[in-house]
């Protein structure tokens, strides 16, 4: 019988025990995996140790459908990947507006004003979120070595660009690298191309205009760009394959063939995503490189890409504390400082400590557009849904796949057809 008590008893100042010294986590943030996971938890750590606040990091494939599903969460800080799923998460008071979390001053300093504006609800003219990281997409890739060989030709427009590989497809060399095919999201790759030279022709005005879906694809500067992305592609001999190959052939392909002594093309045309593809015996600046789709009519800063903003679902004192931290100036100085690091900050006030040349390279053009306000964000990601992720791939997907003969005769069915989703 007393050994029972004593039973008892000690299992009772064992619980007792347990409860005052577990300490449940402060902050809890989710978001995506990341290529650069493990220093970015070094870098929570590092809060952790500032703040004396304990910190978790939780990892979801496909966190937006999470917390729309599951309102009831221990989640404080979300890292969401697009602007519009932060807008529609705001807009069903999923997660918090930041206006009261973040001054305007301090905004305005951090943001330029795209990044600012394409996280602010219209409906409620509320701010739900700060961006994180950007990654560039307008860029050129190029093999080094051939590249020389043509005699390392600088672009300062997109007309430039076709004029030299007409001249350097007549001796019917492929100097392209251009396979999209992506599974039944086939012609997203597409939809880049289109964006960069919207961008570069036109402005950010007029891209604002078609990513806000103000004007049509049929409207005249949107059909001359879709028709500047043929001028390439149907050139003869230009592009490896020919236009038949580029929507049959997986993306990742091109970056073998780029740096492949077999293959004859110097150029892919692809955002960030190209490194992650690269062989991995080959080296950045050595073996590969790369510089920005050339600007023309507008800014030379001008450039597309994309990234992944931080929002507020729990507005508490250490959850304020902590998203401040995520987007101070002096965030990410260990993680920059690794070399094979590909963070880039989005808050333009931040210095520039990275080690990676690759990402330092990167970073350089990012900061550039986001002082003059010439970043814009991936159109297609910012449009409805059922326009940039699925009748614009579409119609490019078949605008390509068609060739010069018909799809410069049918261009502008394609685009009525186009519309018709707007």
């Amino acid at each position: 019988m007393v050994d029972k008590k004593i039973l008892i008893l000690f299992i009772l100042i064992t619980l007792v025990f347990s409860i005052l010294v577990y300490k449940p986590f402060d902050v809890v943030i989710a978001g995506p995996q990341m290529t650069d996971i493990e220093y970015f938890k070094d870098e929570l750590q590092i809060i952790e140790n500032s703040t004396g606040l304990k910190i978790k990091y939780e990892i979801y494939s496909d966190i937006e459908t999470h917390l729309a599903n599951n309102h009831n969460t221990d989640i404080d800080i979300a890292i969401i990947p697009n602007p519009q799923g932060v807008i529609n998460l705001g807009e069903r008071s999923v997660v918090k507006s930041i206006n009261n979390i973040i001054s305007t001053d301090t905004l305005n300093n951090y943001y330029s004003k795209h990044l600012q504006s394409i996280t602010t609800s219209e409906n409620s003219i509320k701010n739900y979120g700060a961006f994180f990281r950007l990654f560039p997409n307008s860029m050129i890739w190029y093999n080094v070595d051939k590249y020389n060989d043509i005699g390392s030709p600088e672009f300062q427009s997109y007309d430039e660009i076709l004029e030299f590989t007409l001249n350097y497809s007549k001796k019917n060399n492929n100097l392209w690298c251009l396979d999209i095919e992506s599974g039944a999201s086939t012609g997203w790759i597409a939809t880049n191309w289109l964006e960069d030279i919207i961008l570069s022709e036109y402005g950010p005005e007029l891209y604002d205009e078609w990513s806000n879906q103000n004007i049509l694809s049929s409207e005249k500067k949107i059909l001359n760009s879709i028709n500047s992305i043929g001028k390439l592609l149907f050139i003869d001999n230009a592009v490896y394959g020919t236009n038949k190959r580029v929507v049959r052939k997986e993306f990742r392909n091109n970056f073998k063939n780029l740096l492949s002594e077999d293959v004859d093309c110097v150029f892919s045309w692809a955002g960030h995503y190209a490194s992650f593809y690269m062989p991995k015996d080959k080296t950045f600046g050595i073996d590969y490189n790369f510089f920005k789709f050339p600007s023309t009519t507008n800014s030379n800063t001008s450039i597309v890409g994309i990234g992944d903003i931080l929002t507020v679902l729990n507005h508490s004192d250490p959850t304020v504390k902590v998203f401040n931290l995520l987007i101070d100036d002096s965030f990410g100085k260990e993680w920059m400082n690794k070399k094979d690091a590909t963070y880039i900050p989005a808050n333009k006030q931040n210095k520039n400590l990275i080690m990676n040349p690759l990402t330092y390279k990167e970073s350089k053009l990012i900061k550039a557009s986001l002082i003059e306000n010439t970043f814009r964000y991936d159109a297609s990601e910012l449009m409805e849904r059922k326009i940039g992720a699925d009748a614009l791939w579409v119609a490019l997907r078949n605008y390509i796949d068609m060739g010069r003969e018909r799809a410069y005769r049918e261009i502008e069915e394609i685009t009525v057809e186009l519309d018709s989703n707007f």
